[in-house]
């Protein structure tokens, strides 16, 4: 059997390596010791979404905000949020005029300057995955596509060198598409799992076992436990879709705003 396949497999395969060693280099073992914040963990398992409803959340439990008319939040009178909330429920806060979809509030440059100040202090906690260093293991995954389709069409004969190559594939398709988490933040996503789960938390006799059951479990935790508020505020909905004057090319376009907002 002819060793010419194995000169793009094996190139493949170091790749993938070279991956998966930029991809969880120091996220093993963390630097940091605190307990992390609800939004903290909000981030650990939702990216920058979870981050944001679970600081509307806590937004909720403290009186700032309510559920407005047609899936909106907006702030409560003389109501403001407590100081020791998190930067991101303050800058949801901040930012909030009149009634608006949660969407468009999390996208709101202030909130997203938030989430990223947040997402940097779980980085440097090993956490998760820098964006760099995420970028850096694509780019090293993208040959490794292109391996098995150009020795396909280059006629290879050996198939053993094809399947090694499309396995190569595989395995640098499940290191594309993980989630931000390296090992250690994974694995404290599943303990403090275990720990809301024994301690669901109710809105009026435990918030904070509520806010934290939002922020590790997400959706299903807001529909069993907040059905009202979610379902009122479209905090799991995307932002309606509304008409406004016709552009240049005579189409209609989503609303940039709403209260505030700045797109869906």
């Amino acid at each position: 059997m002819g060793l010419t396949g194995g000169v793009p497999a094996g190139l493949a395969w170091v790749l993938v390596l070279l991956a998966g060693v930029v991809r969880f280099a120091g996220g093993w073992v963390g630097s940091s010791r605190r307990a992390l914040s609800p939004v903290e963990m909000g981030l650990l398992r939702g990216g920058a979404r979870g981050a944001a409803q679970t600081g509307l959340v806590e937004l909720y439990l403290a009186g700032a905000v309510e559920a407005g008319f047609r899936r909106t939040v907006r702030a409560v009178e003389h109501r403001r949020p407590p100081r020791d909330c998190s930067a991101v429920a303050r800058a949801q806060y901040d930012v909030l005029y009149g009634k608006t979809h949660p969407r468009r509030l999390q996208n709101q440059d202030r909130v997203r300057a938030a989430i990223r100040e947040t997402t940097r202090g779980l980085e440097r906690a090993g956490l998760l995955v820098s964006a760099g260093r995420r970028w850096t293991a694509r780019a090293l995954l993208l040959p490794v596509f292109a391996a098995a389709p150009a020795w396909a069409v280059a006629g290879g004969g050996e198939t053993v060198w094809l399947w090694l190559m499309l396995l190569a594939d595989m395995a640098a398709l499940v290191l594309w598409t993980r989630p931000r988490r390296t090992p250690r933040g994974a694995e404290l996503l599943r303990l403090r799992q275990a720990r809301a789960g024994d301690r669901p938390g109710s809105e009026r006799d435990d918030p904070g076992g509520l806010l934290l059951s939002v922020a590790v479990f997400g959706a299903p935790a807001l529909r069993a436990r907040l059905p009202r508020f979610t379902k009122e505020s479209g905090l799991l909905t995307r932002p309606p879709w509304e008409p406004m004057e016709r552009s240049g090319r005579g189409g209609w376009h989503d609303s940039p705003g709403g209260g505030g907002g700045c797109g869906g």
